[in-house]
This record gives structure tokens, C-alpha cells and sequence, in this order.
């Protein structure tokens, strides 16, 4: 039997073209790991949170520091309806090599008269971890961007 060389060569550079495209691929859209967020952010948030019947509109401010191993921790201060809170808080990350993401967060309210309690966000990183986008799945209504300080 007769090797055809030229078509030996022909699928050696193919599967060669189409492992480089995998890995590069893969490199471009992936790369991101808890090492991601890591630091202090600045972050501003709002929406609303689901009170009996109706809604109260939230907006706040806080700063979140991310221990790039799937730890965070910070504090917040928000408007809920007319009144002002500040809250501490802690929880844990998850990020997909793709740049997605979860985050669970418990709050402790600091203000009296303001609630305590938790929350579950999706999240996306962007500009090399510089820009974190995050969406609360919890059924509160809440968009919050977080900036490298």
C-alpha cells in the first residue's frame, strides 16, 4: 500500500489548525479564576426590594474587599424607602473561567431599625477584573457595578 504523503500533510495540518483554534479559543475566552476579583472595589447599587404587597426603591453605596480565593467582605450604606442603613458584609464568590460568576452575601444591619439578612448575586467581570457587573437572583431587583479602587 502506497502512503499518500500529501494528504498526510493535509490532516496533520488541519487537526494542527484545529488544536490551535481550540487552545487559542479557549485562552480568549477564558482565563478568569477567584484569583480575578482581588482588592477593594467601590461600588454603587440599586433597584427594588419586594415589601409586602409592593416594593421599596434601594440605593446605595459600599466598599468590597475580594480576597481573590472566593472570600468577601465590606460595608454599605443604602437608602430603602426614606431610611438610611449600614450594614457590614461578609460571603463567598464563584468565577467561571469565562468571567462569570455567583457571589452569596450575608448583611448585618448596623443602623437600628434596619434588617439584617441575605442575598445571591450573578456576576461578570470585565476590564481584567477592573469592572465587576452583578445582578441579585434572589428576587430583589437589584443592579450593582463594582470599580477597582
Amino acid at each position: 500500500m502506497k502512503l499518500d504523503y500529501s494528504r498526510v500533510v493535509g490532516v496533520a495540518a488541519a487537526l494542527a489548525t484545529l488544536g490551535g483554534f481550540a487552545l487559542n479559543g479557549a485562552a480568549a475566552a477564558g482565563g478568569f479564576s477567584l484569583a480575578s476579583l482581588n482588592g477593594s472595589y467601590a461600588a454603587i447599587f440599586s433597584g427594588e426590594v419586594p415589601n409586602g404587597s409592593g416594593s421599596l426603591p434601594m440605593l446605595g453605596t459600599g466598599v468590597f474587599i475580594a480576597d481573590g480565593k472566593g472570600h468577601l467582605r465590606g460595608r454599605e450604606t443604602y437608602t430603602l424607602g426614606t431610611a438610611v442603613c449600614e450594614a457590614k458584609v461578609s460571603g463567598t464568590y464563584r468565577v467561571e473561567p469565562d468571567g462569570r460568576g455567583t457571589a452569596a452575601l450575608d448583611f448585618t444591619a448596623l443602623t437600628k431599625g434596619c434588617a439584617s439578612g441575605s442575598y445571591t448575586q450573578s456576576l461578570v467581570i470585565a476590564r481584567r477584573g477592573s469592572l465587576v457587573l452583578l445582578a441579585n437572583t434572589n428576587g430583589q431587583r437589584i443592579e450593582e457595578e463594582w470599580h477597582r479602587q
